[in-house]
């Protein structure tokens, strides 16, 4: 662990995170509700300051004329003001409980410090981070599904003073079970974002709710310095690795977007995608003899589901005609998982994506962090054995 990590390490004890690297020193936040946070790369959503109160903004970015989600936060046990915008509903924080029905929200949680507030998750079995899991299994945080087919009684029973899920397309209509009975939903679409700094970025919102605005700014200037750091160190390469990601799923292969994260980190980590001025920000279907004429000469291949280079064998034998798979360097997200299925990737990998940027790096130019040993993807052997990161 590197030692620009150590100061975090201690001041965050209280996060119960083992084995896992953290950001650099950060600043308590020690002016609460006063705090004004930049948003700097996140463009679907805003926090607009005012004296007394601050308006929350999650963009419906599938309708530009609408927004997903608009409401007001206030310090608690203060007198509302006279006059509000437009709002659907207002919020006293910092908030003490919440249910988080995505993995990807507890990794900021997490590193706000703010574990304890968790009073409910999607799929408590398949939770990575430990401590929530050892509540989980305590029963101090309870099991429910989506928004949609979960518990809406035991939702209820819980309280929370937010409800935080992903937003999609018409996500409103599906959730009128739950909009209906009066619980304060909280969009998060950090996955719509273009850019890893700005999915990242996303702490700011989850901050505001918590009150610590300051820390989240701390947190992810630290995440931001290292990363850009780390991606300048490729600006002079010119040898560059053709990429293919993915794997093929029911006969339909789903390729980044060219405006997609996925596609900027291979972009920012100096790789080479055959996609990567498609203006998609989601996923391109293709089939899989598309994939096989124009990526079969890839040099590496990251994020196929499977164990090892066999198992992805018998899944389709046509994956033994790429390139990567023939020389070895295939790579998966499954360093960090549990035996329940729990995955890091998809809880704190969204707030890290310095550390993402690293393996990739490494994957793609090992020779420039020489140092650096994998942390979320793992180099696929020939057979099935005991995950071990490195190249």
């Amino acid at each position: 662990m590197k030692n620009y990590w150590l100061a975090l390490l201690v001041a965050m004890a209280a996060c119960q995170r083992n084995n896992s690297e953290q950001p650099e020193t950060i600043a308590r936040d020690t002016t609460g509700f006063c705090f004004r946070s930049e948003i700097q790369f996140a463009d679907c959503f805003d926090i607009i300051p005012h004296d007394n109160y601050k308006q929350i903004i999650v963009f419906d970015v599938w309708n530009n004329k609408d927004t997903l989600s608009n409401f007001i936060i206030v310090p608690k046990n203060t007198s509302l003001p006279e006059s509000l915008p437009d709002h659907e509903y207002v919020l006293p924080v910092p908030i003490s409980s919440i249910v988080a029905l995505s993995g990807t929200h507890l990794g900021f949680i997490d590193l706000l410090n703010a574990l304890d507030c968790v009073k409910g998750v999607s799929n408590g079995r398949r939770l990575y981070n430990k401590y929530l899991y050892k509540r989980f299994a305590e029963g101090k945080i309870a099991e429910l599904g989506t928004a949609e087919s979960g518990d809406l009684e035991q939702i209820l029973d819980l309280a929370p003073e937010v409800v935080m899920k992903t937003g999609f397309e018409d996500v409103r209509k599906n959730d009128k079970r739950i909009l209906g009975a009066g619980l304060r939903i909280a969009y998060n679409i950090e996955w719509m974002e273009t850019k890893m700094l700005g999915r990242a970025e996303w702490i700011k919102f989850v901050g505001a709710l918590f009150c610590k605005e300051a820390e989240a700014d701390s947190i992810f200037s630290a995440i931001r310095r290292q990363y850009q750091q780390v991606a300048g160190l490729i600006v002079d390469i010119e040898n560059k690795p053709t990429v293919l990601s993915g794997s093929n799923y029911k006969g339909t292969w789903f390729l980044p977007g060219g405006r997609s994260y996925i596609a900027q980190l291979i972009v920012d980590a100096g790789g080479d995608y055959h996609y990567k001025n498609e203006s998609s920000k989601g996923s391109i279907p293709l089939s899989f003899e598309v994939v096989l004429e124009n990526l079969v000469d890839a040099d590496i291949w990251i994020g196929p589901r499977a164990g090892s280079l066999e198992e992805l064998r018998l899944m389709d034998e046509r994956y033994k005609l790429f390139k990567a798979y023939k020389n070895g360097r295939v790579y998966h997200i499954d360093n960090r998982t549990t035996e329940s299925g729990g995955n890091d990737y998809w809880e704190s990998g969204v707030a890290r994506p310095d550390l993402l940027l690293k393996d990739i790096v490494r994957i793609f130019h090992p020779d420039l962090i020489p140092g650096h040993k994998l942390f979320y993807y793992r180099r696929l052997e020939k057979e099935p054995s005991t995950k071990t990161s490195g190249l």
